[in-house]
């Protein structure tokens, strides 16, 4: 049999052993999914505050105020009453209570301040600064939706880096894609190297008549297509149920981007197994290294506004330019980056199918 021959049947034994553990391949999408729903729930959590506006003022101003208050969408609105807004207040139910006094009509036209108060939860930095900033960003609206009437003239010019807005829980969900890659990349790999180990059907393998390296190339396609095939049904239901949006070329791009990056962690995954020879361990240092990757990749939020030291650590981690090139094609259709993104992730690929090709040997001949 020739070795291409080889290399796939082995491949095709190991895909169709994997598929028959379902209970293995709940174990590693969990730890991914399990994120992915913290990083949703964090995203509906931090995107507008809930807030009570209390209005004492009858008059014109007042209401204008209420309005653009409402307009300007910075907050989650709720008008009412100064009791129950401090009700809703003490249950950690509003954010914020902002009460317009009671004169503020008189005191706007006799142009005089009207000093707006605002209760405001410090239960932590984050939460504080944004109502801090929204508060000024609604009564910027409220000056804005006066005209020629205002007493401040404002007036604000927007330039877009980007042509399309994304929300912050799409933002922070699609890099998942790529732990998924890494985490069932290794597994899937890792376990078939141990497996064999483990339950000494390399002896077998070793005892054939085929070519070592079609063994572990073997090893290493089945892990590459499995998780690359995994990969691309999750951008294709994405891109079914409007969540992502790949036009032409760029779903070679990322498609570009899942590959390489599976093979990278097919490569690693092979090595972990073969020095770990025994599943328990596989599962837990596959997990492990897959979080860790991500988690210095910037995975958990925009790599470029973390600390000097993270980026720079970042600057090493393959997934940190997977993550780049799937965020670029899928979110804004743009390449930008893709021959730096993809020379990476073929370099890092290479180099884990060396160590996992070397890991295979050094045990086969031992």
């Amino acid at each position: 049999m020739s070795a291409g021959m080889s290399a796939w049947a082995i491949c095709r034994k190991d895909l169709l052993l994997w598929l028959r553990r379902p209970l293995m391949i709940a174990v590693s999408l969990a730890v991914p999914l399990s994120y992915t729903l913290v990083v949703f729930l964090g995203a509906a959590a931090t995107s507008r505050e809930p807030a009570a506006v209390v209005n004492l003022d009858h008059g014109p101003a007042g209401a204008a105020l209420t309005r653009a208050i409402i307009r300007s969408g910075v907050f989650q609105v709720y008008v009412t009453s100064p009791a129950k807004a401090r009700q809703m207040y003490d249950g950690m139910l509003a954010a914020a209570v902002i009460t317009i006094p009671a004169d503020m009509s008189r005191l706007v036209a006799e142009h005089r301040q009207a000093p707006v108060s605002v209760l405001d939860d410090n239960m932590n930095m984050d939460l504080e600064g944004d109502v801090h900033r929204a508060v000024p960003d609604a009564i910027v609206t409220y000056y804005a939706s006066q005209g020629t009437r205002s007493p401040m003239r404002v007036t604000v010019a927007e330039h877009l880096l980007r042509g399309t807005d994304i929300q912050l829980y799409q933002y922070s969900v699609l890099p998942v894609i790529i732990l998924i890659v890494t985490v069932t990349g290794l597994m899937t790999s890792g376990m078939s190297a141990a497996t064999e180990f483990e339950q000494r059907t390399v002896k077998e393998l070793l005892c054939a008549p085929i070519a070592r390296g079609a063994i572990i190339a073997g090893k290493m396609a089945a892990g590459w297509v499995f998780t690359t095939g995994l990969a691309a049904a999750m951008l294709a239901a994405g891109d079914v149920t409007g969540f992502i949006h790949l036009h032409g070329r760029y779903w070679l791009t990322a498609l570009t981007a899942i590959t390489l990056s599976a093979a990278f962690a097919a490569g690693a995954g092979v090595a972990i197994g073969t020095w770990a020879q025994r599943k328990q361990p596989v599962t837990v240092a596959a997990t492990i290294a897959a979080v860790q990757l991500f988690a210095l990749s910037g995975g958990v939020g925009v790599i470029w506004f973390e600390p000097g030291w993270l980026q720079r650590i970042a600057a090493g981690d393959p997934l940190t330019y997977g993550i780049h090139a799937l965020q670029e094609a899928v979110f804004y259709n743009s390449s930008a980056g893709f021959a730096r993104d993809t020379a990476v992730l073929a370099v890092t690929a290479v180099l884990a199918a060396t160590a996992g090709t070397l890991a295979m040997r050094r045990e086969v001949r031992a």
